[in-house]
């Protein structure tokens, strides 16, 4: 008997940390190739990574397949986004999927942002970029200096290198994740945000530098911060109201508390 309650045991184990193990993440990276940057950075980093894989994609947005992909990253448009496109996005929002939006900043393609800025309106989200460019050169935002701030999605995230970045708006739900300084006096001003819309979350930032020193960035944090926008908590909620993850660890508990029971019972 005890050797079957021990064989149970493993296997309530195995199947919760089976479940926890399937979690990796898969990528889509689409957009323009713009301004000497290449997709294939994005790309080649989170295939880098254990565990997650990614691939690009061309055409139209409407015409790739999402399905099982967690994350898309849509990058400097160079036209607008079509009705068809941006229905698909909202879909993929719909269903629990993450969208990381980067532009330029805003003295270099200001075209391009004003056209992710008509998307995130169109999706519902109340983030925009501002068409200014406030730091040209490389610099270092920590969480000493206070530009890092303190979420879920920027665990592990102690450094990050950036540059030229535009500033965003965030209002309402959407939620700051790191500040860019502004080296001409004013306050700082906000380099990365999110926001949850409904079980999906749009992330944005601008200009392509932060991927420069991809995919190591030497003593820097970047590779932790993107792979956190794959698989860092949102605290989105469930796709249609859905059990969460965290409880699968929560039955195998109850379960070995009922094992541990029956012992008890057997031994007496």
């Amino acid at each position: 008997m005890k050797h079957k309650l021990k064989t149970l045991a493993s296997a309530l184990v195995l199947s919760a940390l089976g479940s926890t193990a399937a979690q990796a993440g898969v990528v889509t990276v689409w957009g323009e190739a713009l301004s000497g940057f290449s997709l294939s950075t994005i790309n080649n980093f989170y295939n880098g990574l254990p565990g997650h894989s990614s691939s690009i994609a061309a055409g139209t947005l409407d015409t790739v397949n999402l399905s099982g992909v967690n994350l898309l990253w849509a990058t400097q448009p160079a036209d607008a986004y079509t009705a068809a496109e941006l229905t698909t996005m909202a879909n993929f929002l719909g269903g629990g999927g993450r969208i990381a939006f980067m532009g330029e900043h805003g003295t270099f393609a200001p075209a391009q942002n004003t056209r992710i800025n008509a998307a995130l309106v169109a999706l519902g989200s109340t983030i925009s970029i501002n068409n200014v460019i406030l730091d040209s050169g490389f610099r270092s935002a920590s969480v000493v200096d206070g530009q890092i701030l303190s979420h879920p999605l920027t665990t592990g995230v102690s450094t990050y290198e950036y540059a030229a970045f535009a500033p965003l708006t965030v209002s309402g739900t959407a939620q700051t994740l790191m500040l860019g300084e502004d080296l001409f006096g004013g306050n700082p001003s906000v380099m990365m945000a999110y926001q949850n819309i409904g079980p999906g979350s749009i992330f944005l930032i601008t200009d392509q530098n932060v991927w420069d020193n991809s995919p190591t960035w030497g003593s820097f944090d970047n590779e932790r911060m993107f792979e956190n926008l794959l698989s860092g908590n949102t605290g989105a909620p469930p796709v249609g109201g859905t059990v969460p993850a965290p409880a699968t660890l929560g039955l195998l508990g109850a379960g070995l508390v009922g094992l541990s029971a029956l012992r008890r019972r057997e031994k007496a």
